[in-house]
C-alpha cells in the first residue's frame, strides 16, 4: 500500500512538473503548451477522431444498457424474495387473531 501511494504520489509530481513547465518554457516566443494546442487544432476535426469518438459513445451506451439491466434484474428478484417471504391470507389471520388474543389477554391482567 505504501508502495503505491509513493507511486500515485511521483506520478502527481511529474505530471505538476511537465504541466509547469510547458508552460512556463518559451520557444519562438510562444509556450510549450500553445505550440501544443496550434499543433493538434488540425487533428481535432480528423475522420480519426470522430469515429473514435463514436465508437467511445456506443461503448458508453451499452455499458449504461448493461448496468440498467443488472439493476433491474436485482431489483426483480429482490421482490420475487419479498414475495415468497410474505405469509399467506389463512397465516396473516391466525397471527392477527394470535395478536388480538395477546393484547387483549394483557389488558384483563391490568
Amino acid at each position: 500500500m505504501l508502495s503505491l501511494m509513493r507511486f500515485s504520489i511521483k506520478w502527481f509530481m511529474l505530471s505538476l512538473f511537465i504541466l509547469t513547465m510547458g508552460n512556463w518554457l518559451h520557444w519562438n516566443g510562444r509556450s510549450i503548451s500553445e505550440i501544443v494546442k496550434i499543433t493538434m487544432a488540425p487533428l481535432e476535426n480528423h475522420q480519426f477522431l470522430a469515429s473514435a469518438q463514436k465508437w467511445a459513445g456506443s461503448l458508453t451506451q451499452d455499458a449504461k444498457k448493461g448496468i440498467l439491466n443488472k439493476v433491474n434484474e436485482s431489483v426483480q428478484s429482490a421482490g420475487i424474495a419479498t414475495k415468497e417471504e410474505e405469509a399467506s391470507p389463512s397465516e396473516r389471520q391466525k397471527l392477527k387473531t394470535l395478536i388480538r388474543e395477546l393484547s387483549s389477554s394483557e389488558a384483563d391482567k391490568e
